[in-house]
This record gives structure tokens, C-alpha cells and sequence, in this order.
């Protein structure tokens, strides 16, 4: 398996780590406070992807390579890297690196898998794929996010890997959604990487681009639906109008709170103590 756990951080200047991750990490506080808020607002020049799915802001020297499908890609110029809502459709299987999968399945994975072992199956998939060897993934810490149950799993991820650029530093926000009824699974993705040369400097200004990035809630229903929709339910002529009815209001509601919880507690970062409980908080509904 590509992993392997460690308990000491990946960025080797504290406060630098800390802005990185300070974006994406509710309850996780800056080493040094007063050098983050004394540090100048990184400025962003506001991108909208062409099918209007979803949006961020871009840096001074930085360039957008991929903007639609609720889906945003950028670089720096020190070989940064910012990938924002990649997807990841699964199936539940044994994991088999570099296997090409059809029918809209990206890989196979089993769903009992941690999110880090799921997160490093993913990256090894795509350097198989694209014929760029991966080192070990090393990870250094990962925070489980409280959200409802129809939303999966979900974890603050950093870690660390070597390819042929060289050691490189991750921080990523990771979601494993629910299996669906054709035994298949998305996995949501936002992540920045840079050269460990870089890591340090990089650092604000990927927590502003993360901060930054919105999807408008009709495409963030989409995203969050099954891959594999469920077959219809079978009920008698008598109740078959009143069961379709109350299946839909009730699909129609949990799809708004998914939603509304993934862009709260996922995409806006919100702390536990101002998420309503219906997204796993501890404020009122």
C-alpha cells in the first residue's frame, strides 16, 4: 500500500504550515497568530469557469488550466499546483493500479479503505496512468471532518510524496461519498502541491485560493448525487402516486441539505460551533 503514517509535520516552518492548512482545519490554530494576521491579504482576481459551475480567485502571476464540470486547475510559478472539486468515481473492488476502468469508473478501491490509503490509491492511479512513477505517500496528519452521514466521509489531509520534479508537500480536503446501488462511489477532491522548496512561501496564497472557491448549489447537487442512480421503488397501484411523491420530496430535501452542508463544513471551512446540527454541529437548525 502506498502510505505510511507519521506524527511529525510535512512543512518544516510552523508558521508557513500553518497558514497552508489554517484554511481547510476548523479548530486547528496558527503556531504563530500574530505573523498571520499581520501578513498582507493575498490578492485575487475573481475566475468563473465558462458553464458557470463554479469559481475562485486567481493569483498575480498564476494561470487557470481547467475550468468546468464544477471542476477549477491552476499553477504558480514556483510549480505550484491547486486542484479544486476533482471526482473521482470508484468502484468497490480490490485496488489494481493503472487498470483502466470503463463506463464512467475511474479505478477500483475498496470502500472500507481509510481515507488516507483511499487518497494515496487515487494518486498512485493517476502516476500509473500517466506513466510518472510515485514514491510512498507520507502522511502526516488526517482530521476527520464532522458532516452527515449522506455526505460519506471526509478528512483534512496533509501529506507528502516524491516524483520525478522531486520531494513535493500536500494539504487536502478529501470526501469518500456513500456507496450507491451499482456498488460504485465519488470521491471529491480539493488539493494544492508544491515543491518542498516552495511549500513554505506557497503557503497564503493556497489558503486564499481554497478559501476562495464556490459552487453554486443546482451543480453542487449534482456532484453530490450517485453515480449509479437507485432503482425505483415498487409499491401498490393505490399508493404508488402518494410513495413517488413522498420519495421525491424527501430526495429533494436531503440533496438541499448534502449541499448545504458540504459548502458549509467542506468548501466555507465553518467550525463546528457555528454548523447547524443537521450537518453535524452544534448550532440550532
Amino acid at each position: 500500500m502506498l502510505i505510511a503514517i507519521r506524527k511529525s509535520h510535512l512543512f518544516l516552518v510552523p508558521t508557513a504550515a500553518s497558514l497552508l492548512f489554517t484554511s481547510i482545519t476548523a479548530g486547528c490554530q496558527a503556531t504563530t497568530p500574530a505573523a498571520t494576521s499581520a501578513s498582507p491579504a493575498i490578492q485575487l482576481k475573481p475566475y468563473t469557469a465558462s458553464d458557470q459551475s463554479a469559481s475562485a480567485g486567481v493569483p498575480s502571476g498564476w494561470q487557470v488550466t481547467k475550468g468546468e464540470q464544477t471542476v477549477i486547475q491552476m499553477t504558480g510559478p514556483q510549480g505550484e499546483t491547486v486542484f479544486l472539486g476533482n471526482t473521482t468515481v470508484a468502484r468497490n473492488a480490490a485496488f489494481q493500479p493503472g487498470q483502466r476502468a470503463a463506463n464512467g469508473v475511474d479505478l477500483s478501491m475498496p470502500y472500507a479503505a481509510p481515507l488516507p490509503q483511499k487518497l494515496a490509491m487515487i494518486l498512485q492511479q493517476g502516476a500509473a496512468l500517466s506513466g510518472k512513477p510515485l514514491s510512498q505517500l507520507t502522511l502526516a496528519s488526517a482530521t476527520p471532518l464532522q458532516l452527515p452521514a449522506t455526505l460519506g466521509q471526509c478528512a483534512r489531509i496533509v501529506a507528502g510524496f516524491s516524483d520525478q520534479q522531486g520531494p513535493t508537500k500536500v494539504m487536502a480536503v478529501f470526501c469518500s461519498l456513500p456507496l450507491d446501488a451499482g456498488g460504485t462511489y465519488k470521491n471529491i477532491l480539493l488539493m494544492a502541491q508544491a515543491p518542498a522548496a516552495a511549500a513554505a512561501q506557497s503557503a497564503p496564497t493556497a489558503q486564499a485560493i481554497f478559501s476562495s472557491y464556490r459552487i453554486p448549489t443546482p451543480w453542487l447537487q449534482k456532484k453530490l448525487a450517485p453515480h449509479t442512480a437507485a432503482p425505483p421503488v415498487s409499491a401498490g397501484a393505490a399508493g404508488a402516486a402518494a410513495a413517488l411523491n413522498r420519495s421525491t420530496i424527501l430526495g429533494e430535501a436531503g440533496a438541499n441539505n448534502s449541499a448545504n452542508c458540504f459548502d458549509l463544513g467542506v468548501l466555507r471551512q465553518t467550525p463546528t460551533y457555528d454548523l447547524p446540527k443537521s450537518c453535524g454541529g452544534t448550532k440550532p437548525d
